[in-house]
């Protein structure tokens, strides 16, 4: 079985709300489901403003390609991990 998750995640130091949200889109990923915002946010367990800021730090670091526009129905996609920015 192929899995999405990419142990690199680690060493990035992304913040916990921005690895967790990579986290569950990988296992929805796993999992053959389309990982929407609106999926995600339903299994989201913390506040809408880490979610928001989940997003955008996974943005900035070139690992998440959100949909646009920004709609609920439309999926998000991960980049290639040698697309990936560590940031200080």
């Amino acid at each position: 079985m192929h899995t999405h998750m990419d142990r690199t995640i680690f060493h990035l130091r992304a913040s916990v709300p921005a690895t967790s949200l990579y986290l569950l889109i990988c296992s929805l990923l796993d999992e053959g489901q389309t990982p929407t915002l609106k999926r995600t946010k339903e299994l989201w367990n913390g506040s809408e403003e880490e979610f928001q800021a989940a997003i955008q730090e996974l943005t900035q670091r070139g690992i998440l390609v959100p949909p646009r526009p920004m709609a609920n129905g439309r999926p998000a996609h991960l980049d290639l991990t040698s697309n990936w920015r560590r940031m200080v």
